[in-house]
């Protein structure tokens, strides 16, 4: 890193920034499953999730997948993207402009993982077309909208960053692990609900952010 050994230790103790209020813990690791339980009753799902939704196998299950994500993004993206990339974006831009800046990058930086390895990004039901990469920019965006607002609360806390980026990579696992084998045709209609609902969250996050100052945390 070029400013030299101060700013690495800096950046190091963001992953340390722990004591932050308890709400944005629940914040955090609730809403992206919220989101896709939402979008899950808004799709052809809903009438008949009531009978079919087995919470007892997303709770057995959950242990294991988030062990099994975490290495896989969150611990290896993170000080990059939050504890490096975005202070210096909200420093020149601002929250909104930071954020699409990065939502950008975040995603073409996936770019090689979808032409190489399907699945491995964006989800293994949704087909590579431009129309299908335009609609993972908009939810890898939306997520950092999201991930900027929670990082402008919890005083540039990466290790919260960590726990939010793996919230979003794992609802869709978790959720229809309690439901019979669903369709590829109804996980992409609930997908694409959820972009929807992630967008919408997002641009609320940011208008809340739009009247603030250049950007919290540790420099």
């Amino acid at each position: 890193m070029r400013e030299g050994r101060g700013a690495v230790r800096s950046l190091l103790r963001t992953l340390a920034i722990w004591r932050v209020h308890p709400a944005w813990y629940v914040f955090v690791l609730l809403t992206p499953f919220a989101l896709t339980a939402v979008s899950a009753h808004l799709s052809e799902l809903g009438p008949t999730l009531h009978h079919n939704f087995d919470a007892a196998a997303v709770l057995a299950g959950a242990p294991l997948t988030l062990a099994v994500a975490l290495p896989f993004g969150p611990l290896g993206e993170e000080l990059g993207w939050r504890g490096y990339a975005l202070p210096r974006l909200l420093d020149r831009y601002g929250p909104c402009r930071a954020s699409l800046t990065l939502g950008a990058r975040w995603t073409f930086w996936h770019l090689p993982m979808i032409l190489l390895k399907p699945g491995a990004a964006q989800p293994s039901f949704m087909p590579l077309t431009a129309g299908t990469l335009l609609v993972y920019l908009a939810q890898i965006s939306a997520e950092t909208g999201i991930m900027t607002f929670v990082y402008w609360h919890t005083r540039g806390s990466v290790l919260v960053a960590i726990l939010l980026h793996l919230a979003f990579n794992t609802p869709e696992a978790l959720f229809f692990a309690g439901l019979p084998p669903v369709a590829a045709d109804t996980q992409r209609h609930v997908y694409l609900i959820n972009v929807a609902l992630l967008c919408v969250v997002a641009a609320a996050c940011l208008v809340l952010l739009g009247r603030r100052g250049r950007r919290p945390g540790p420099r």
